[in-house]
């Protein structure tokens, strides 16, 4: 296709774009071919410029503050060509954009000579009366980019995206007739279902979180936004649900909790945990125990050994902590050097006490040489150690504080052992 400059040169257009970098440089390029070239940065700025200028054709994208791209559309008062830019995150729109008059759709970020030519064809078909604005070209941009599912009221698939098929590895057959359980990961509560189902039979939209599996087994992680369609006498006809994958945002969101060389959770998780757990711990009416764990004379078997075997000797106490903390409610962190952390619930002082004592055994029994140790042959743990019931329960600082001392007197009073705090209370 050629640039028809005389064209171009007879029309005037609105540009609705909040982001300033892409604003200027799209206003910097299609000036050179189109100069009633105007531009706003909101949707209510572009509605009140739209009657001044009477513009040919509207661009706009579709998130921006005060009013979006979606809402100026409805209120524009006008039959003009009207071109979305749009970005990936927000492909939830492209439904809404359906119903209204969209001629095109480009997708971030733009393609400055595609739309010169995209405008051009507007304004060509519409001084030709040729508006042949077809729906199914948005919708192949939906079945081939967007992960969409469609179930009737009972929550059987009655339609697929392209798209959806090719991400979870089933075929449009296999998901067609069945239930969106054929995906549900094995650790989602029935609560959860029941929760979604309750929001979405009142009609209301339903946006969340969601870990699934595909057909291959293999796990990801979305935000998925279930949307009630109502019919023409206002009674839910079916539900759309829309999924963004965010497995990598998920993943990364993994890799800052944990501990890089033993993959153990991080202090930063511990702070965010220990709260957590002394909330579920009064809610549930049970014990909360905490146990503070220090590699005896660390140091000297850094200088003794070197820090390789350092790193090797961290990562066999890691690998037991982590094997001994095996309860979904147990949890073990590297708190830093050689410093770490055990967290549990539901056992008494008693049962705290034999089982924080095992982990000391265990690390010994692994029998790692430490000739600089003044207390064994092996390399050994101190443990410090609090227990307390749900009604004498405190806050995570003081908590800490008495895993802490009791640490303190187990390094005093001769090292591979544990003390329990005396603050500790059944």
């Amino acid at each position: 296709m050629k640039i028809n400059k005389e064209l171009l040169k007879s029309i005037t257009v609105l540009y609705v774009e909040d982001e300033d970098f892409i604003k200027e440089e799209v206003l910097f390029f299609c000036k050179r071919f189109i100069p009633n070239f105007f531009t706003a940065k909101n949707g209510v700025e572009g509605i009140k410029l739209f009657n001044e200028i009477e513009a040919d054709v509207i661009i706009t994208d579709i998130q921006m503050p005060e009013m979006n791209g979606i809402e100026m559309i409805k209120n524009i008062n006008g039959d003009v060509p009207i071109i979305i830019t749009t970005a990936y995150s927000d492909i939830e729109f492209f439904l809404q954009a359906i119903e209204l008059n969209v001629n095109k759709f480009i997708i971030k970020p733009i393609d400055l000579r595609e739309l010169l030519f995209e405008i051009q064809e507007c304004v060509s078909n519409y001084r030709l009366k040729d508006r042949l604005y077809e729906k199914e070209n948005l919708l192949k941009i939906i079945d081939e980019n967007v992960l969409l599912s469609i179930t009737n009221k009972e929550g059987v698939i009655i339609e697929v995206s392209h798209s959806f098929c090719d991400f979870v590895g089933y075929t449009r057959e296999e998901l067609v007739g069945s239930t969106h359980r054929i995906l549900r990961h094995e650790d989602t509560p029935e609560s959860f279902y029941e929760n979604l189902w309750n929001e979405i039979k009142k009609g209301k939209v339903f946006k969340t979180e969601i870990r699934n599996r595909k057909k291959s087994g293999e796990v990801y992680w979305a935000n998925l936004t279930i949307t009630p369609v109502f019919n023409e006498d206002g009674e839910i006809d079916n539900y759309t649900a829309i999924r963004q994958d965010i497995t990598n945002k998920k993943n990364l969101e993994k890799l800052a909790i944990k501990d890089e060389l033993t993959n153990l959770y991080n202090r930063r998780y511990f702070n965010t945990t220990i709260e957590k757990q002394l909330r579920r711990a009064k809610r549930e009416e049970t014990y909360l125990s905490l146990a503070i764990i220090d590699i005896d004379f660390f140091k000297n078997y850094n200088d003794t050994y070197g820090h390789p075997n350092g790193d090797k000797a961290l990562l066999k106490v890691a690998t037991v902590l982590k094997n001994r903390a095996s309860r979904a409610s147990d949890y073990a962190f590297r708190m830093g050097g050689e410093e770490f952390c055990l967290l549990f619930t539901g056992s008494n002082q008693k049962e705290s006490l034999e089982y924080i004592n095992s982990v000391v055994k265990d690390i010994e029994s692994l029998e790692i040489e430490h000739k600089s140790s003044d207390c064994s042959d092996y390399l050994t743990i101190s443990a410090g150690l609090v227990v307390l019931s749900y009604d004498n329960l405190i806050d995570a600082k003081d908590f800490y504080k008495y895993a802490d001392d009791a640490l303190y007197e187990s390094k005093k009073m001769g090292k591979n052992q544990t003390i329990l705090s005396q603050k500790s209370k059944n």
